[in-house]
């Protein structure tokens, strides 16, 4: 009997050792699962943060983050840290040749190690730096299989020594209808295509996630590119011959046509017609106007009453307004009487322009209206979308500009054009 208990004993406790085993490893392999899932939400909320951080200007976002040089700097780096226990050993590719900054509100080249993230109490770090050529080489850029416009005229390829040129986001004269990555020799109006690090950590392994954004060109929303100086859901209305449509880009870009009408609106009158094709173009692209808005209304300022004389923002200071007819204080609409303005002007409801100067998109919902003066032009040079257009009287000059439109839209949103996890 007691051979017998020994022998059960024996067996009971080798069958005891291996579910103790199992259930350990079990337990280490969930913790380890759920460690690295929260290291991966981390990282995307490191990528938000950066994403929210590289849009608009000091005026509208105070902790914005960009590259302070006067023209984009090939070096330029900068970290976003939650915590000060980072060291330069913790990012594999940290590279004293770059600037190396970590941002402030009060100096964008501060680079003395700093907690200057918005949300310290998420675990992560992150390291935004432009896109240089030996970073599209990595993805598989060749000249047989290019991922760019390579404008030096060399096919070598480059090293982590020698990266190359700034990868640029935008329209390049060999691809002027569509928007591309490229390099270029002289300077551009487009940005930078930036790299965006983020790395979740925690009690487990870091869990990397890196994305490729770009700035906004030419597009009001994701399947809404403008198809021309100005966009008329509806009717639209030419009272006079003084009035100029011109779909040749001011910033050099491809030309468009003068105007694009929804099918089966009609157009009436004869203006001035200028572009490729030279003549009114009409379509099915039903652009739904008001969710545009509410899409770019955020942190607009809002106008509540007719403005004479007022100037809206400047060549260095884009402003995006917002107006809502359906507001008592502005029942019939809104009028905007001789002055300037840059950025976006948004109105929902109808909206009067007269002697007015605009650089950059108008969306109207209701009607637009235009009214000049033979020796005080109504100018635009951008885009209108509107759900109607009716030109009264006078001299109205309207010519699309790919330039103010990407300056409109530079404190909007990044686009992704890329994402993968990084170990």
């Amino acid at each position: 009997m007691l051979l017998v208990v020994l022998l059960v004993l024996a067996i009971l406790t080798e069958r005891g050792s291996i579910a103790l085993t199992a259930t350990v490893n079990d337990l280490t392999q969930t913790f380890a699962e759920r460690t690295s899932r929260q290291a991966f939400f981390y990282a995307e909320a490191g990528i938000e943060e950066a994403k929210g951080r590289l849009i608009g200007k000091p005026s509208s976002n105070p902790n914005i983050i960009r590259d302070p040089a006067s023209s984009p700097n090939p070096l330029w780096s900068a970290y976003i840290l939650t915590s000060g226990s980072w060291t330069t050993a913790d990012d594999t590719d940290y590279n004293v040749a770059y600037t190396n900054y970590f941002p402030t509100a009060s100096s964008q080249t501060n680079t003395t190690k700093v907690v200057n993230a918005l949300q310290t109490a998420i675990p992560y770090w992150i390291k935004i730096r432009h896109k240089r050529e030996y970073d599209a080489e990595l993805e598989g850029h060749k000249p047989a299989t290019p991922h760019y416009i390579d404008d030096d005229g060399s096919t070598a390829l480059h090293t982590a020594a020698n990266p190359g040129n700034i990868i640029y986001y935008g329209y390049h004269p060999d691809a002027p209808s569509t928007p591309t990555e490229f390099t270029t020799a002289t300077s551009t109006v487009y940005q930078p295509v930036e790299l965006v690090r983020a790395y979740g950590t925690g009690p487990g392994t870091p869990k990397g996630i890196e994305v490729e954004v770009v700035h906004r060109v030419d597009r009001v929303g994701a399947d809404a590119p403008i198809q021309a100086p100005m966009y008329a859901r509806g009717q639209t209305d030419f009272y006079n011959s003084s009035t100029s449509l011109s779909g040749n880009d001011d910033c050099g870009g491809s030309p468009k046509p003068p105007l694009y009408v929804k099918n089966p609106a009609q157009v009436f009158g004869s203006p001035l017609y200028l572009g490729s094709p030279t003549s009114p173009q009409y379509g099915t692209l039903d652009l739904n106007i008001s969710s545009l808005i509410n899409t770019l209304k955020s942190d607009a300022s809002v106008i509540n009453s007719d403005q004479s004389d007022a100037v809206f923002g400047g060549p260095n200071n884009y402003v995006t307004l917002y107006s809502n007819t359906s507001d008592p204080f502005n029942m019939n609409g809104l009028h905007l009487d001789d002055g300037s303005g840059y950025g976006m002007l948004l109105v929902e409801g109808d909206l009067k322009l007269e002697d007015l100067d605009w650089y950059g998109l108008i969306l109207v919902t209701g009607n637009l209206q235009y009214q000049g003066e033979s020796g005080n032009p109504l100018r635009i040079r951008g885009a209108v979308i509107a759900n109607r257009t009716t030109d009264l009287t006078g001299n109205v000059d309207i010519k699309y500009d790919s330039c103010q439109i990407a300056k409109a839209l530079a404190d909007k949103p990044l686009q992704v054009r890329k994402w993968k996890e990084r170990s």
